[in-house]
């Protein structure tokens, strides 16, 4: 909720910010009521997507909201909200329905709902777009990213996947497609990188894939990679990728665990290579920009370290805690940590590393 009452600062007195943390404070955006904490997934409230805020602190007239122990309501109203015509807004979303033996009914009904449902950001943006039909999904649902560009898209029949689906990059690349059949994966799939290269084609009966003889043997020697680098066999991980990568030299994910695997064994040259390749099949791949980021950052760190522990197990080594970083490797850290940031990498070691190297 802090995340909401900052950036509502413009609108609410200082002094109403002030008494926030005595108050139990209800939010509603466009007429959804916020009642746990704000979520990344679902957008952010500034001044710019705000229109207007009213805040009601007479619980006679709280109206539906009397049955919540609250002492004041600050109604959030967003532009996007604003533009739409009373039938639109009579449109209901998800987040005011609930499931009753798995179909979804409107609250203060208890028969299932049928007709359209939109659901949205909380700057009033459409965030997914369906219908229902006796409480089931029903024909084509739209997904739609933040900026409101196409995410994927689905059919259904009484709930049930069916038929074409599809899935965009943020770019409007296509990325993936393929047939459901009685809600699993039928026939062939297709995957794209976001530069409109085949990442790979995979058939599928009942859900279940069925891979080519080569695709088998590439996905066994990535799995043994994966399971020797949890075992911190970081070398003989790296001889497991360098299988897979010579039968599949264009699969952006290998390269990204290989170089992994030499991050944690400090080949830190290496490790960016593949860092790089990883990102040059897929521009958007966001874990490669925040680990490319890293890679840099450990490579001062560890710079002139020496071995403090070794054994069979595992080798320690002194590390700096405070590192006189280039300005030229400093601004290419700050840039891979602000993409993959905003590609969606927002755990808080990212963070943490934005306000240490970049702010």
């Amino acid at each position: 909720m802090k995340r909401l009452i900052f950036c509502l600062l413009t609108f609410i007195s200082i002094a109403t910010y002030g008494q926030e943390r005595k108050e139990k404070i209800l939010y509603v955006v466009d007429s959804i009521p916020i009642f746990g904490d704000l979520s990344e997934d679902e957008g952010t409230l500034s001044e710019k997507t705000v229109d207007h805020v009213d805040v009601v602190t007479n619980k006679a007239s709280f109206g539906e909201y009397k049955i919540y122990d609250f002492d004041k309501i600050i109604f959030v109203f967003t532009k996007e909200y604003a533009k739409r015509t009373d039938e639109f807004k009579k449109i209901p979303t998800i987040k005011k329905m609930y499931r009753k033996e798995g179909k979804w009914c409107l609250i203060g009904s208890s028969l299932p709902y049928s007709g359209r449902i939109i659901d949205y950001y909380y700057d009033g943006r459409i965030k997914r777009d369906g219908f229902l039909k006796d409480g089931l999904a029903e024909g084509l649902t739209n997904s739609y990213y933040k900026d409101g560009k196409l995410e994927f898209y689905r059919h259904y029949s009484k709930g049930i996947a069916i038929g074409e689906s599809g899935q965009f990059y943020r770019n409007g690349q296509l990325h993936q497609t393929g047939q459901f059949k009685d809600n699993k994966e039928d026939g062939i799939w297709k995957e794209w990188y976001s530069t409109g290269i085949l990442k790979r084609e995979t058939e599928f009966k009942g859900g279940k894939p069925r891979p080519s003889k080569e695709a088998i043997k590439v996905n066994s020697y990535f799995t043994k990679g994966l399971e020797l680098f949890d075992k911190e066999n970081y070398k003989e991980a790296v001889n497991y990728y360098n299988k897979a990568i010579q039968l599949d030299p264009n699969y952006s994910d290998i390269y990204f665990q290989r170089s992994r695997a030499y991050l944690y064994d400090m080949n830190f040259v290496e490790a960016l290579t593949d860092c790089n390749k990883a990102i040059e099949l897929e521009p958007l791949y966001k874990d490669a920009y925040s680990q490319r980021a890293f890679i840099r950052i450990r490579k001062y760190e560890f710079k002139d370290s020496h071995v403090l522990t070794i054994n069979k197990e595992i080798t320690v080594y002194t590390t700096k805690q405070n590192v006189e970083i280039p300005t030229e490797d400093k601004a290419k850290i700050c840039s891979d940590l602000s993409k993959g940031y905003e590609l969606g990498d927002t755990k808080q070691i990212i963070t943490d590393a934005i306000k240490k190297y970049c702010e």
